[in-house]
């Protein structure tokens, strides 16, 4: 057991193998112990760390051994748990890793003074994780302080006993009866009960067997009309992948890879993604079609900033049988698996190095039986990613609706900038995303065509539909159509408010693009100062009736009942109504046409367009 200053770290996985109990045993385990201790109360927050806490809890809840509610905003769950804890029932709040954990703070400040038995469960990536740039991955013991009462910090390996004497000491500690109360509560004044905090870090897999088993069956099935490449008869190369934090301003070294024909692998709110190899639906190439040539052919790649969004990837950039190279400053880059072998700290002396390494194969390559057979790495890459990319937007979804969507904001005549969620909806974005317009693009009716007649015969007089505060469009020094999304720690707090900031900011249109579920996280985004100056800021909900992230996870083979509610989560409430309700301009748009035309509108204040997209 190694103690640190707010509390203890148990089961090290650098100490012992990962064999006293699987994810699910683990994740039981403590679940049941604190039940047995008198938490019975329990609040959870969708997620994927947090996963094999759901499936524990949603199963003792079934046999009605624990109260289990779920929620999609920590914030509120924090407090109707603090709620609970103030009703006399002590209360556990269930969260995943990264922001969810911070918005525990206010109700975790307020049990700390009112003296509440306030459990905090987060879970969490492995300890190993922390400061490699794994994505959701940050420093979560400690988060609050003196506010806790006890903290402790668990890993994967823990034993039975060790276990045990960890939820004794947070339940002990929560209700006042700890032998050796924490220091804060005479240094701060605090009542002797009051909050605790247990992290507790998960390792993948993070289903049940038989859902694994499920998803993988109904993968193959997905994947049975794909046809792979032959990595013998495929060329071999090089990749750039490219993700948040990448820095594209070094023209030599993008002059270098365009030369060098390195297919551009690049999240869309980076400028990589404009480069001229970029390759949509690269992830999906690299996945499925690629997957052999990306496991044999390739021979080295290049990392810039911190990739985090799919899997394939991820696999790609924690290889230890190639080099794996990073170009940035360290905190802009990431080292997974610790298996980087160079950093490139200055961009110039990588692209010379790249110009003078080009090897013949990264160019033409003998032409293949099957007439159709791309010449190049580039070219293969493109081809594959071009062809994933047809067939995910060939029918009316989220994918169809996203390249409608980037196609109309970035290559329109009039600056807009896009904001875009994280979750599903950057994902989709990062396979449809171009580089360069389609051809094609009309331009957008006139900002005089569209306003009232009122206001076209009299424009000191504006008709009430327009906002009197609306930021002027054309006032713009900055650079045209940018790209923006939070992909720090990856969470869907606060994307209303950060588009809305984003876009005072640059005073210029701004979409924001985002599923369901973040807009119900943010409502309150939506209300303002009735003297308060607001932007052209149109917010597009793509309606698909919930969480649909996880059901390309594991998660998506979970018996219905089981995915619907803790994964799924569809809200109550009418997206344009509650819009309505607080000053915005609300539009329901259901197909590909209906679409298009409201894109074709200019963004003018406060505006909100619903996509309801068919069911899953």
């Amino acid at each position: 057991m190694m103690r640190t200053v707010k509390g203890r770290v148990v089961g090290d996985t650098s100490q012992r193998d990962n064999q006293d109990a699987s994810n699910q045993q683990y994740a039981g385990d403590l679940v049941r112990l604190l039940v047995k201790q008198g938490f019975t109360d329990w609040f959870y927050c969708p997620g994927s760390r947090d996963a094999p806490l759901g499936y524990a809890l949603n199963h003792l809840a079934a046999s009605h051994r624990l109260d289990l509610h779920v929620r999609i905003d920590e914030r509120d769950a924090a407090f109707m748990a603090l709620g609970a804890a103030r009703a006399g029932h002590p209360a556990v709040l269930v969260m995943t890793s990264g922001t969810a954990v911070g918005n525990a703070l206010p109700a975790v400040m307020e049990a700390a003074h009112a003296g509440l038995a306030l459990l905090v469960l987060s879970a969490d990536r492995p300890a190993a994780l922390r400061g490699t740039g794994a994505n959701q991955t940050t420093w979560q013991p400690g988060i609050f302080g003196d506010f806790v009462r006890f903290a402790a910090d668990i890993q994967p390996g823990i034993t039975p006993a060790e276990l045990q004497d960890t939820v004794s000491a947070a339940a002990a500690a929560c209700q006042g009866e700890s032998a050796s109360p924490h220091p804060a509560t005479a240094e701060k004044h605090f009542p002797l009960p009051g909050p605790v905090h247990i992290n507790a870090s998960f390792i993948e897999p993070l289903a049940p067997p038989e859902t694994i088993e499920a998803f993988a069956t109904r993968a193959a099935r997905t994947n049975a009309s794909e046809e792979p490449f032959d990595p013998h008869q495929a060329p071999r190369g090089t990749l750039l992948i490219a993700g948040d934090l990448s820095d594209a301003t070094y023209a030599d070294l993008r002059e270098a890879v365009k030369n060098a024909g390195i297919p551009v692998l690049a999240e869309p709110q980076t400028a990589w993604r404009r480069h001229s190899n970029a390759v949509r639906a690269y992830a999906k190439a690299a996945g499925t079609t690629l997957a052999a040539v990306a496991e044999h052919n390739l021979e080295r790649v290049i990392v810039a900033g911190r990739p985090t969004l799919t899997r394939p990837i991820t696999r790609l950039i924690s290889r230890r049988d190639i080099p794996v190279e990073t170009v940035g400053t360290p905190g802009t880059t990431v080292n997974l698996a610790g298996n980087i072998a160079r950093q490139w700290e200055d961009a110039s002396t990588l692209a010379c190095e790249l110009a003078k390494a080009a090897q013949p194969s990264q160019g033409s390559a003998p032409r293949r039986p099957d007439a159709e057979a791309p010449e190049s790495w580039l070219e293969m890459w493109r081809v594959a990613g071009e062809k994933a990319a047809a067939t995910l937007t060939q029918d009316w979804g989220f994918h169809s609706a996203a390249q409608v969507i980037w196609d109309s904001t970035m290559y329109s005549p009039e600056p807009v900038d896009l904001f875009l969620g994280a979750s599903l909806t950057i994902r989709v974005f990062d396979a449809v995303a171009r580089n360069s317009a389609p051809n094609p693009i009309p331009d957008p009716p006139r900002a005089d065509v569209l306003m009232p007649r009122a206001s076209r015969e009299n424009p000191a007089q504006p008709d009430s539909s327009t906002p009197a505060q609306a930021i002027n469009p054309q006032v713009s020094t900055c650079d045209a159509h940018r790209v923006f999304t939070n992909r720090g720690l990856a969470g869907i707090d606060g994307t209303i408010a950060s588009a809305w900031g984003a876009a005072l900011a640059r005073r210029q249109p701004m979409r924001l693009v985002f599923g369901d579920v973040s807009f119900f996280h943010d409502l309150g985004a939506l209300c303002h100062g009735s003297a308060e100056e607001v932007p052209n800021l149109q917010v597009i909900v793509i309606n698909n009736g919930g969480g649909r992230i996880f059901g390309g996870l594991e998660h998506g083979a979970a018996p219905a009942d089981t995915f619907t509610r803790m994964f799924l989560t569809p809200q109550v409430g009418d997206v344009c109504g509650l819009a309505r309700a607080v000053g915005w301009q609300p539009e329901r748009v259901d197909s590909l046409a209906g679409l298009v035309s409201a894109l074709a509108q200019p963004v003018r204040g406060l505006s909100l367009l619903e996509i309801v997209l068919p069911p899953a």
